[in-house]
């Protein structure tokens, strides 16, 4: 493909975030990208199908076939023949329907197409059956409207399932912002995929040299060594990497090696090789491969569930002591109730952060007479005897209540309940070590290791090793001994400042 004639100068990524573009004739692609229908409770509720309308038939015709007598509960009524049907018509469905296609063309027709194949089907192995126990016509009569039923519920099902994920990509999955290696052929064709999404958002585009389209050239940022400095600056969750394995293998190293530096996940084309005969064995929906930082499974889901069951309840729970701290503030000291403050996120995406305030109103234009007198070491300020403090917000940070509105933040999802602690703009711009940086792979927390062993007693350096130690070792039962331990330090006072 000849170059074009473009104005490759380098640009900066501009910090204007793009309105979502839902299509709804995009609708397959957008629901590929999110997966919503390949997952197991999609695909499990669609091959139930037959057999849940010939349950539901055999309970509506015959209330009293399937249980009856003194022991209904435990000793159902279940022939051997109306069990081969239901483990016929379930298996038949699976087959018919398979989970095996990865076409991402006319994804919504084969999903129809392949319910409609298995209501078929399965109206064909129940009707020697139903000739069994009813004439030719009756049984004719009740395939004809199992046929229907189950057809109708397997595109409830599917239509239950685009809802989901047309609601999940327009108000509950953030963007994620996708940086693009390469503008070659394997770079044109992602950044066309990608530029549309209501899921991604493409920041920029390097390339050492530059052949794009003349639509990737607005967003041309320089070449490859721009890397380091535009994922330290900027809120970019992945890197697609689309040069050329055979001739760019050391510069796709690199590309990995400074991903892993920061915590970024690392995508490449799954079409490594050109072929003619052989087809890629890949997950359906999906055509790169993933090369992840951080532990992503389903659990994370319900990380997600604790956090939103866990700081409902708290703030529930708490509300009495916030009513009260707030009280206490307005009375003591002049100001607002509540304090915020831009913090780095996941992914390095500012958010904003609440906290009970415990200082003086002008508390951040003092800091920068304190500078000197900082006790903790590191690009973070901290000093025991804070002049700035007032007396019940030395209370209130002693014991932790200031933190009781970050509740809010985790409800909001801008925060978990466990999780790195989430460090302020001016600490972030003094962190020289990038590596450091891999602590905003994960969503900020409440608390962390650093919070139950001491805070303030740690050191910087140990601080960041136990937030990454953190990320590496992370599990569900973690959170839980996290969790558990930070009970005492916190009505301990351990380490507070």
């Amino acid at each position: 493909m000849g170059n074009w004639t473009v104005d490759v100068t380098p640009r900066t990524i501009s910090g204007k975030e793009e309105t979502r573009k839902l299509d709804w004739t995009k609708l397959e692609q957008h629901l590929q990208e999110i997966g919503t229908l390949h997952t197991s409770i999609y695909r499990l509720a669609r091959d139930l199908s037959p057999a849940l309308v010939l349950s539901g038939y055999w309970f509506f015709k015959h209330p009293g076939l399937m249980f009856l007598g003194p022991g209904w509960w435990y000793i159902p009524r279940v022939s051997l023949l109306e069990i081969a049907m239901l483990g016929g018509v379930t298996l038949l469905s699976r087959m018919a329907t398979g989970n095996g296609r990865t076409s991402r063309d006319e994804l919504l027709h084969k999903e129809m197409a392949s319910s409609f194949l298995a209501a078929f089907l399965c109206s064909l192995l129940i009707y020697p059956a139903l000739l069994a126990k009813l004439d030719w016509v009756s049984s004719l009569r009740v395939d004809s409207g199992f046929f229907l039923a189950t057809s109708l519920l397997s595109l409830l099902f599917l239509a239950i399932a685009c809802f989901i994920g047309w609601v999940s990509i327009d108000s509950l999955i953030p963007k994620r912002e996708v940086l693009i290696i390469g503008t070659g052929n394997g770079g044109q064709a992602a950044f066309e995929e990608m530029v549309d999404s209501p899921v991604y958002n493409v920041v920029g585009v390097l390339d050492d040299a530059f052949v794009g389209t003349p639509a990737m050239r607005d967003r041309y940022l320089g070449g490859l060594q721009s890397l380091e400095l535009l994922l330290k600056e900027n809120p970019i969750s992945v890197v697609y990497c689309s040069l050329p394995v055979k001739s760019m293998y050391e510069p796709i190293q690199q590309v990995i090696a400074i991903c892993e530096k920061f915590g970024v996940e690392v995508r490449h084309s799954s079409h490594l090789f050109q072929t003619t005969i052989a087809k890629l064995n890949r997950k359906p929906g999906k055509n790169y491969s993933i090369l992840s930082m951080v532990r992503d499974d389903s659990t994370r889901y319900a990380k997600r569930a604790i956090d939103i069951l866990g700081a409902g309840a708290l703030l529930l729970l708490t509300s009495p002591i916030l009513i009260a701290a707030g009280i206490a503030i307005k009375l003591t000291s002049p100001g607002t109730i509540f304090f915020s403050q831009d913090r780095y996120g996941l992914h390095r995406r500012r958010f904003r952060m609440f906290k009970l305030r415990t200082m003086v109103v002008n508390a951040e234009v003092l800091q920068a007479q304190l500078e000197h007198q900082n006790e903790l070491g590191g690009p973070v300020f901290k000093i025991k005897q804070d002049p700035r403090v007032t007396k019940v917000g030395a209370f209130l940070r002693k014991t932790s209540i200031d933190e009781l509105p970050q509740l809010w933040n985790v409800l909001t999802g801008d925060m978990s309940l466990v999780g790195p602690r989430p460090l302020a703009v001016r600490d972030v711009l003094k962190i020289e070590d990038s590596a450091q940086l891999r602590r905003f792979s994960v969503l900020p927390g409440i608390t962390c290791i650093w919070q139950m062993s001491g805070r303030n007693n740690v050191d910087f350096d140990n601080w960041i090793r136990q937030d990454l130690e953190y990320i590496d070792k992370w599990s569900l039962l973690l959170d839980l001994k996290i969790l558990i331990g930070t009970v005492p330090a916190v009505l301990w006072g351990k380490g507070a400042m």
